[in-house]
């Protein structure tokens, strides 16, 4: 039997999930995933100092020469007290520069620093990893293509919905 942690130390029953698979149970699966990716991303990210909002920060500003703060809360879908705690301890930490704006003072401008740019290859590695361990390579692009067509799917729902 395959056990997962999820809240609080409990056990979830992975089998008995899977055992009573219906359509209804498909985000009960993706919760686990989901959950449980989080957990090895931030244990393993915590040997760094660091946890994966930050992370996830960092790879954002990796594909972006120029990134606001605003734009970064935006595109995580996140709060931006949420987002600027993970910023201001980047940013103390040495990993990205904050400056102003020059098109509106308002505003800050996010870069990755050298030593930002050095951790890439790590935090690449550590999610490479859970990917292989976990099985996500063995997945064929179609899988991939659908699973991206609910996730538009879902997004789509909720813009219609607000």
């Amino acid at each position: 039997m395959i056990f997962l942690t999820g809240y609080g130390g409990v056990i979830i029953k992975f089998e008995k999930v899977v055992e009573s698979h219906t359509y209804d149970r498909f985000g009960e699966i993706l919760y686990i995933l989901h959950k449980n990716n989080r957990k090895y991303l931030n244990d393993s990210l915590a040997e760094h100092d660091l946890n994966l909002l930050q992370a996830m920060c960092m790879l954002i500003l990796l594909g972006k020469e120029t990134c606001t703060q605003k734009e970064l809360t935006e595109f995580l879908f996140l709060t931006k007290s949420g987002v600027t705690k993970a910023i201001t301890k980047l940013e103390k930490d040495g990993y990205i520069s904050k400056e102003k704006s020059p098109s509106d003072s308002r505003q800050y401008v996010l870069r990755l620093t050298k030593k930002g740019m050095e951790m890439i290859p790590t935090l690449i590695e550590i999610n490479n990893r859970w990917e292989e361990e976990v099985g996500l390579n063995d997945l064929d692009d179609e899988f991939f293509e659908k699973l991206k067509t609910l996730a538009y799917n879902a997004i789509e729902l909720n813009e219609k919905n607000q």
